[in-house]
């Protein structure tokens, strides 16, 4: 069986799940809560952490960035990667469409095949910052490094998209996307409160990918006065090891949310008023 996790450039939690009892017990956390517009004391830096394949993550992507009004948006996507998924996806569409007939009808909720249908689409983050970049007209730029797209996704057509694939994926867990992202998001928000060593299987060049995108950051912010980068939560994470995008970014004092926190309609609402409200401890 191909799994997601290893043909994929942005996700790396498990298909299955199984992290929920690996988080220390550090002191607490929480995520700064959305600046008022026009607040001059405002980060100019905004760490956005999504849960890949999140089915409402478009609609909560726009709405944070039309709270925030940035000057730029970046994404955890590189530019191959971009390019390769804007040629390929028709393709992909087609074979995951021929694949799925040879499936039961109701293979089509399984939570393996939810997800596999989310990652050979173009990604909600990058849909969300080029719709919000048109319409407001402001740049967006795709951050990432290339090298993990060029090896991972020629192998989607010829290996993640055959039936045979997709009735092994069938034998995984299966819930409800939607509780599986739930689940995701309570997880990183733990994670946010009580941060905890990073799992080991994180190698070099994961970390050499987060090394990169924080230069990048850091070049953009000498050029643009907002920017919001829309990327795995995993990465905006506080490990106790120090590892990771936000440990990259600390010196520069980042806002950091996590894109179910766009579910709370107040705008101003402060990290003690998501406490309240029942995000951060959900």
């Amino acid at each position: 069986m191909v799994d997601l996790d290893s043909h994929q450039e942005f996700l790396s939690q498990s298909l299955t799940g199984g992290w929920e009892e690996v988080w220390g017990r550090a002191g607490e956390h929480c995520s700064p809560g959305l600046p008022p517009k026009n607040f001059t004391s405002s980060p100019r830096l905004f760490l956005l952490g999504v849960v890949h394949g999140d089915p409402q993550g478009y609609e909560r992507a726009v709405r944070l960035l039309r709270r925030w009004q940035p000057d730029l948006i970046t994404v955890e996507i590189s530019r191959f990667s971009l390019r390769y998924r804007q040629r390929r996806e028709a393709n992909w569409q087609r074979r995951l469409h021929q694949a799925l007939k040879c499936l039961p009808l109701a293979a089509r909720g399984h939570l393996a095949i939810r997800r596999l249908t989310a990652q050979v689409a173009l990604p909600f983050e990058v849909r969300a910052a080029r719709d919000y970049s048109r319409q407001y007209r402001i740049p967006w730029r795709p951050l990432d490094l290339s090298g993990p797209s060029r090896r991972h996704l020629p192998r989607f057509a010829r290996e993640l998209l055959t039936p045979e694939n997709l009735t092994a994926l069938l034998t995984t867990a299966d819930e409800p996307l939607e509780e599986y992202v739930a689940r995701e998001y309570r997880r990183a928000h733990w994670s946010c409160r009580r941060p905890a060593w990073r799992l080991p299987g994180i190698g070099p060049e994961t970390r050499g990918r987060e090394r990169l995108q924080a230069r990048r950051l850091r070049q953009y912010l000498s050029k643009y006065a907002r920017v919001a980068h829309l990327g795995g939560w995993e990465h905006l994470a506080p490990w106790r090891d120090g590892d990771g995008l936000w440990a990259a970014l600390a010196d520069l004092q980042p806002g950091r949310l996590l894109l179910d926190e766009a579910d709370i309609e107040n705008e101003n609402i402060s990290c003690q008023d998501a406490r309240a409200a029942g995000i951060a401890d959900s």
